[in-house]
């Protein structure tokens, strides 16, 4: 529990109640109306700009509050005794996970009961609970090359940010990835959001984009996995 504690206190946006109402639920509220202004009149899904807005918001909160979490860390000087010590998966990187689970899972929960009310789309909530797991998954893993990335680096943040800014981007929420240009799709392809989002809409739990979505995963368990060797020679290197 002190380990919780310990990484609770590294979360700059938990300081006071205003700082999370503006950013957790004022600026999510924002931008999902904004989603759909944009597809307002249009021909375009609006389930899919919905959902998307939903999922990619969740995964937003979840890379940030890991990486800030870790970054003040290396702000106060401990990122490298964490490395040379080892500690835990449980110990260090875990109560991140949860804390930052947590707090989307709020989120994300005061913002489906507006959105999803309103829209009359109640028949989506069970696959986006579900889907909540795969969405914990994917952004730990991608909030965790994001820190180690930023570590020792004078700019931290620089590639969290990049991820952030263009995951609604690669997600497909406005534009489905199939209409993108070839370079881009394949960016996109890479990330399992968009594929996440085809599954959601589906009517059926166990299909095609489950699988994809899986089989994606895996592979950013590999490239994290590969990331954290490299990570621990860098340092020790310097």
């Amino acid at each position: 529990m002190e380990n919780y504690k310990v990484t609770f206190s590294t979360i700059g946006d938990f300081e006071n109640l205003r700082t999370i109402i503006v950013n957790y639920l004022i600026l999510p509220v924002v931008s999902l109306v904004m989603f759909l202004l944009i597809i307002y009149g249009t021909e375009q899904d609006f389930r899919r700009v919905l959902i998307g807005s939903l999922v990619t918001t969740a995964i937003i909160t979840m890379i940030g509050i890991i990486t800030g979490s870790y970054c003040y860390d290396q702000n106060v000087g401990t990122s490298e005794e964490i490395i040379s010590i080892k500690p835990k998966f449980s110990q260090y990187w875990l109560p991140k996970i949860v804390i930052a689970s947590v707090a989307a899972a709020l989120e994300l929960l005061v913002l489906a009961l507006i959105a999803l009310t309103s829209m009359g789309m109640l028949a989506y909530a069970g696959k986006l609970t579900s889907g909540f797991l795969i969405m914990i998954v994917f952004a730990s893993l991608l909030a965790y090359i994001c820190a180690l990335e930023g570590d020792q680096r004078e700019n931290p943040y620089w590639l969290t940010n990049i991820a952030t800014a263009s995951l609604v981007l690669v997600a497909g929420v406005i534009i489905p990835v199939s209409q993108y240009p070839t370079w881009l799709r394949v960016i996109a392809e890479i990330f399992p959001v968009s594929d996440l989002l085809d599954w959601i809409l589906a009517g059926s739990y166990f299909n095609q984009a489950l699988a994809v979505v899986l089989f994606k995963l895996g592979l950013w368990f590999i490239l994290a996995g590969g990331m954290r060797l490299y990570h621990n020679w860098y340092v020790r290197k310097q």
